[in-house]
Parts: C-alpha cells; structure tokens; sequence
C-alpha cells in the first residue's frame, strides 16, 4: 500500500502525468497499413494506440507488427499494406480509468510503456507514459530531503 503523502507529492502537478489525448498520436482502426506506417515513422513511438470510431481503444501497433504481418515465406506480399489496422494490431490492451490509483499504474507499466486512459464511457482520454512515472520517481528520490511528509 502506497502512503497517501507520497501519493500527494507524486500527483502534483496531476496534469502532467496524463497526456490529453489531443497530445497523442493515434490510429483508427480501419486506417490502412500504409498510413499506419507513415504516421509510426513520423511520430517518434514504437507503438501507438488504435481507435475506433467511437473513441474506444480497441487495440495498439506497432511498425515490427506491420512488417512482421507483410511477410510471408517469399518475401514480402504486395498487397500487404492495403490491409487493414485492425487486422494486425495487437488486441489486448492494458487501460486504466481516469480515476486510477498509483499503484494500479505502477503494476501495469512493469510491462507496458505507457497505459491508455479511459473514461467511464471507455471513451480515450489520454495516455500514461512511464516515461514520465520513472521521471517523477527521479526527482521524488533526489528531493526526498527537502520533501517534508506529513
């Protein structure tokens, strides 16, 4: 059980552990290969989320999941990249509510780069990069002199 005054000193500022999903790159479900190939290349992640058409998380690729899906046993297919996202992406997706407890976040990004955060509506509203856990645990380990706890 996480103490609830580090769980004080490592929310603020809360805005900042979630990225809005305005800030993340993502892919729709039906998008062909191809564009998920461009905007994979052009966004710097290895693996982004796949939307559907209502907003829910449905799945996440990955450039290695697209190549890997064009292969066959001579080399690549031709028609390959006219498929589908969502018949490569990868369907099983760890998420969390927007009203996730730290310690639920910190299991689940033991395996995951970044955790897709949802609404009660499972609507995508943003994304949790461990990225930024780890840079919080950084400074939190760094500072933990100056931090007074309750």
């Amino acid at each position: 059980m996480i103490s609830e005054e580090f769980k004080d000193i490592f929310y603020k500022p809360i805005n900042k552990l979630v990225t809005s999903k305005d800030d993340v790159v993502t892919l729709n479900e039906d998008d062909k290969l191809l564009h998920a190939m461009i905007v994979l290349s052009n966004s710097g992640y290895q693996t982004i989320p796949v939307l559907n058409k209502k907003n829910n998380v449905t799945g996440i690729i990955s450039i290695a999941m697209i190549v890997t899906s064009c292969e066959d046993y001579n080399g690549y297919k031709n028609d390959s990249l006219t498929k589908k996202v969502k018949t490569v992406m990868k369907k099983s997706v760890s998420c969390v509510n927007e009203n996730f407890e730290l310690e639920d976040i910190l299991k689940l990004l033991i395996d995951n780069n970044f955790l897709c955060v949802v609404n009660n509506k499972n609507e995508f509203v943003g994304m949790i990069k461990r990225k930024e856990i780890l840079e919080r645990f950084t400074f939190i380990a760094h500072k933990v002199k100056d931090i007074k706890l309750k």
